[in-house]
């Protein structure tokens, strides 16, 4: 019952953010976020990893096994670091972009694949709470990357069109956003490679692998050279604004292909 209230609860707090955050933005009265809207942000990822946390201990599931509840968790910690870095990068407005993210994957982890009481494959290996962990970590800084990437662009084409009010007024600067973007990244790319690198090395001990297991396993890889070359073209290309941007959201985009395609996946044997 307390699950299902927690649940509930956490989904209605994110709706709630996300209609809150669109007002805010398309408005005409306010120009500065109001300060509940960051603390509905920080209570709903609180019940969200209680949620997390009651959930497994009812069903007897680690939250890293399986494909579901590591979704959930990847959202909840974007609510997390949105909360404790949107003041650090100044991407307020990223929260328009965070809150329906995590209530898609929240309620997606739940109801997609047969749910997290959906039999998946369960693989006991030292390596697999770091693989998760700093996967997990690392999609949670691409969206925050990718949501100032898409802002950047909003606000670009509000420039270009003159139209200098309502959403521009409350969307941050275009330096500011291309800045945020490059850090985000940036800290993330270590830990998608520390996971790239731990997943190749875990998938040695898999059983042979299906023709889905081994297409998702290449998109991974081709998200992992998506961001590498928006990396790698700022530094020595000196990619900016538009173009970085553009990058950025076609690596997130390959991301959501492969956790997709892991949310997607139904059970098998459990490896050894």
């Amino acid at each position: 019952m307390w699950v299902e209230a927690l649940f509930v609860l956490t989904a209605l707090l994110y709706a709630v953010a996300f209609v809150r955050f669109v007002v805010f933005l398309f408005g005409r009265t306010a120009t500065t976020l109001p300060a509940s809207l960051p603390l509905m942000v920080t209570v709903a990822a609180v019940l969200h990893a209680l949620h997390i946390v009651l959930f497994s201990l009812l069903i007897k599931v680690c939250p890293v096994e399986g494909v579901h509840f590591p979704l959930s968790v990847a959202s909840m910690l974007t609510c997390v670091l949105y909360v404790a870095l949107r003041r650090r990068y100044r991407i307020d407005a990223a929260g328009a972009v965070v809150t329906p993210f995590a209530l898609t994957t929240l309620l997606a982890s739940r109801f997609v694949g047969g749910g997290i009481l959906a039999p998946g494959p369960r693989v006991r290996s030292a390596i697999l709470p770091f693989h998760v962990t700093m996967n997990l970590l690392g999609v949670a800084l691409f969206t925050l990357a990718s949501a100032s990437a898409l802002l950047y662009l909003v606000q670009e084409r509000r420039l270009k069109e003159k139209r200098l009010t309502g959403l521009f007024q409350r969307l941050p600067a275009l330096d500011t956003l291309d800045r945020a973007e490059h850090r985000l990244l940036l800290t993330g790319f270590p830990m998608l490679t520390f996971g790239i690198v731990s997943g190749t090395v875990w998938a040695t001990r898999l059983p042979m692998q299906s023709v889905t297991d081994l297409i998702r396993d290449s998109f991974g890889y081709v998200t992992w050279f998506m961001f590498a070359a928006v990396l790698l073209s700022r530094a020595v290309l000196g990619w900016r604004g538009r173009k970085a941007a553009w990058g950025t959201l076609a690596g997130f985009a390959f991301t959501i292909v492969v956790l997709l395609m892991y949310l997607l996946r139904r059970g098998g044997p459990p490896a050894s």
